[in-house]
């Protein structure tokens, strides 16, 4: 699915208005109607205490037709509009009277006066404030309602963006709603995903409001949303006659005396992905314990030096065993010892597989030498870092916050300059690859956010490359599934946290899910 700035959705309704003769009323009305529907969705019941807050434009006008259709649904929502009626845009205006006229409706103009009290008893707020046009610090009296909002609302509801939102950068100057749900029409927009956006717009869905498909096919996309159509569609499929080395033979170089968990965990991920066959290539002081935990897994025990770690001599073995094998996983767990730097470097170098490299395999390619490798690498390559390892990949003297402005910029940067998929971890991950639209993916929860993600991560990318996906379809597909499992995990678990063991054990109902 199209992410497309808030201008090119301007556009999208102008035209459907303008050059195909679409009443604007029935864009409301269908917006409107999908918002109520959705709510109710969200909000499951009608006794609760609904505030709908509507701006004097056409946003505050699906609002008004949302209020219409909910008192259908049995709620009894209170109006509160920023300006007069007359104020209102002419299909706001005839909307708020088809509204005003029915028996149960409640409404009234926002006062500064009144202070609170249309907030008391902590309402949910449906927000319709201010819509895709609206640029910079909210003035009075959309400033003021926002605050309110956010400090009485027992929870807020978003209108095709949340308020306060830049929908064309995701910037917020000043206050911006916080939206547990927000639903968009048509497409979603920049703003739902960049910067500060994200954080505010909460769970967002898309309803088909009636614009013509061949507007909406035209037009100039900024980068492509994930959806679980799109999963299923590249999601590799088999017949009945298939078998294990159909499947993809994964080599998983992971682990030290320290991070024994990190090959355990990738390993995992690797299995309920799917490889036909895994092999786990560790220091061979870890082996025994590794088919203690692991028996689905092969190992291959390499030499180590006093820390438990892979030393150089390593390498050779590697090598020589790599020739039998599909794809290659390079990273968690490893350590940061001169051995394991030289290690990385060597395989990324000489090896033609496809390769997925994470967390200390990163670090061993985070300078001028190790971007040169990376460079001069022909096989397909998949990075995926999170931000602090994406700095360091970059060499840049750049801040977090910074980098959150200018993030799929960069990501695409640097994935041309390195010649390989780069996979920016975050609450909207970017999958940037040379010549390609970048991906993003927003399958996830807070609740994952723990030590060992990454290592599942790794092991279901080096599984999709084993089966012969492309690197950016490989690590847009994984990105989504971990992100998944981790919604499944919190949906079983109910808890303030998911561990990554939870998340490889729910692998299994994504894949169920998407057939």
């Amino acid at each position: 699915m199209k992410i497309v700035t808030g201008q090119v959705m301007a556009e999208v309704d102008r035209i459907s208005i303008q050059d195909r003769g679409i009443p604007s009323l029935s864009l409301m009305e269908s917006a409107g109607r999908a918002t109520a529907r959705h709510f109710h969705r969200c909000c499951g019941d009608p006794s609760a205490r609904v505030l709908i807050l509507c701006g004097k434009g056409n946003n505050g006008g699906d609002g008004l037709v949302a209020a219409r259709n909910l008192l259908g649904f049995g709620y009894r929502p209170r109006v509160l509009l920023t300006h007069s009626p007359e104020e209102l845009s002419e299909d706001s205006r005839i909307n708020f009277e088809r509204y005003r006229c029915l028996p149960l409706s409640r409404w009234s103009v926002w006062d500064p006066e009144q202070g609170d009290e249309v907030f008391e008893g902590n309402p949910v707020v449906l927000d319709s404030l201010l819509g895709t046009g609206a640029k910079g610090e909210p003035r009075s009296p959309y400033g003021d309602l926002i605050e309110r909002a956010n400090d009485c609302a027992s929870w807020c509801f978003g209108v095709d963006i949340a308020s306060g939102i830049n929908s064309d950068t995701g910037e917020v100057a000043g206050e911006a709603v916080g939206c547990r749900s927000t639903l968009t029409f048509g497409l979603p927009m920049v703003g739902h995903f960049r910067w500060d956006g994200i954080d505010y717009t909460g769970t967002l869905s898309v309803a088909d409001i009636g614009f013509p498909k061949d507007v909406t096919d035209r037009v100039e996309a900024e980068a492509e949303l994930i959806t679980q159509e799109w999963a299923r569609e590249n999601l590799p499929r088999y017949t009945r006659s298939v078998h294990k080395g159909d499947r993809g033979r994964v080599l998983i170089v992971a682990g030290s005396a320290a991070m024994l968990g990190a090959a355990v965990l990738c390993s995992r991920a690797a299995i309920r992905t799917g490889a036909g066959l895994t092999t786990l290539a560790v220091p061979k002081s870890l082996n025994a314990s590794i088919k203690g935990i692991l028996p689905e897994v092969m190992t291959l025990p390499l030499p180590e030096n006093d820390n438990g770690e892979f030393s150089e001599e390593a390498l050779k073995k590697i090598l020589s065993f790599a020739d039998s094998m599909d794809s290659i996983g390079v990273g968690p767990g490893l350590g940061r010892s001169e051995g394991v730097r030289s290690l990385v470097r060597g395989l990324v170098a000489k090896t033609n597989l496809p390769m997925v490299v994470d967390a200390d395999g990163l670090f061993a390619l985070s300078d001028e030498e190790g971007r040169k490798i990376l460079k001069e690498r022909t096989a397909e390559t998949v990075l995926t870092p999170h931000p602090g390892e994406f700095l360091r990949l970059c060499g840049v003297n750049l801040g977090i916050e910074d980098l959150k402005k200018e993030s799929w910029e960069r990501c695409r940067g640097l994935s041309e300059d390195l010649g390989s998929a780069v996979l920016l971890k975050g609450p909207a991950t970017a999958i940037g690859s040379p010549d390609r639209k970048i991906l993003i993916n927003r399958s996830g929860h807070p609740a994952m956010s723990q030590g060992g993600m990454g290592d599942i991560l790794t092991g279901i990318v080096a599984t999709f490359l084993g089966e012969g996906l492309i690197p950016q379809e490989a690590a847009g597909l994984a990105a989504y599934v971990h992100g998944r499992a981790a919604e499944w995990a919190y949906c079983e678990t109910g808890s303030r946290t998911v561990s990554a063991s939870e998340v490889a054990d729910s692998l299994s109902k994504v894949f169920r899910e998407l057939g």
